[in-house]
């Protein structure tokens, strides 16, 4: 039976559960967050039930983000759990290739902080975003956005009825209502201001690409499914390109899991923050398993 361990990019709700999980598992997520600290020359605030530093910044949810998947993962090849296939959702893929041991969990941490001040011109003018349409088809949304907005893009397919689009923040706005008005179930805009996967950001490819030539790489240990384009990973060269695109191309999730059915794969662990990718699942049909590793 094969296993894939599935990565979350942000974290949508405060982490009480996961926290104690983490406890009761005797690993300390703020050694984790005290590592990223010195290894970025940055001052990250320890992590507690009460914490409220990390809502509002960006680049703090990202990192705290990839510290919960990086010990989730070292939870669960402890207790003996070992994964045919990896995939990241988004900002997910820093911890993927963390996982594949493709990266050192210090070097994913400096990917994830030059993305970011790479890209930090476009979301300091808070102009751009990104939301999430929920029960209307591709198809439904593409003919909205070539009717009302056209420099919006569809970043990505979580599943047939849920889509995140990308670009300026008031676009995205007479969309939405559009999008309501056509009959959506739900719609909401993101807490981000980086328009990500989309072509605002197609100019950062070959300066985060010379970044990527500076980190060391080794081959993946563990396969990842693109999410670009589904091909699987299993080179260093395949997995920087792979960091290129995941930053400045369009994403589909929904066709990434069904990768990951194809080949077999039953069990498939969030190994992270928060059970989003377990909500989107229940949309993407297939004989599969996906488990949350707390309760």
């Amino acid at each position: 039976m094969k296993k894939a361990f599935i990565f979350p990019a942000f974290i949508s709700e405060i982490p009480h559960k996961e926290l104690k999980f983490l406890d009761q598992n005797n690993v300390d997520l703020n050694t984790y967050i005290h590592k990223i600290s010195t290894t970025l020359n940055i001052n990250l605030p320890n992590y507690s039930y009460d914490s409220n530093e990390y809502g509002n910044n960006e680049l703090y949810a990202q990192l705290l983000a990839y510290a919960f998947s990086c010990a989730f993962n070292e939870i669960l090849t402890s207790k003996g759990i070992k994964p045919d296939f990896l995939a990241g959702y988004s900002m997910g893929i820093y911890a993927s290739i963390y996982s594949a041991k493709s990266v050192s969990f210090e070097d994913g941490a400096r990917l994830i902080y030059h993305a970011f001040k790479l890209v930090e011109d476009l979301t300091q003018t808070k102009q751009y975003g990104m939301a999430a349409i929920i029960g209307l088809s591709i198809n439904d949304v593409h003919g909205l956005i070539i009717k009302y907005t056209p420099d919006l893009e569809i970043i990505n397919v979580n599943n047939e009825h849920s889509l995140v689009i990308a670009g300026k923040k008031s676009e995205i706005q007479v969309l939405l209502k559009m999008a309501i008005d056509e009959g959506a179930i739900t719609t909401a805009e993101l807490t981000v201001n980086t328009p990500y996967h989309s072509k605002y950001l197609l100019k950062y490819a070959e300066p985060f690409s010379n970044f990527i030539d500076s980190i060391s790489f080794n081959k993946p240990k563990i396969p990842i499914i693109s999410t670009f384009d589904q091909r699987i990973i299993a080179t260093i060269p395949e997995a920087k390109a792979e960091l290129v695109h995941n930053l400045t191309r369009k994403i589909n999730w929904n066709n990434t899991m069904h990768i990951l059915i194809e080949n077999n794969v039953i069990e498939m662990y969030e190994c992270g923050a928060g059970k989003d990718l377990k909500k989107i699942s229940r949309f993407i049909c297939g004989d599969y398993q996906l488990k949350s590793i707390y309760t």
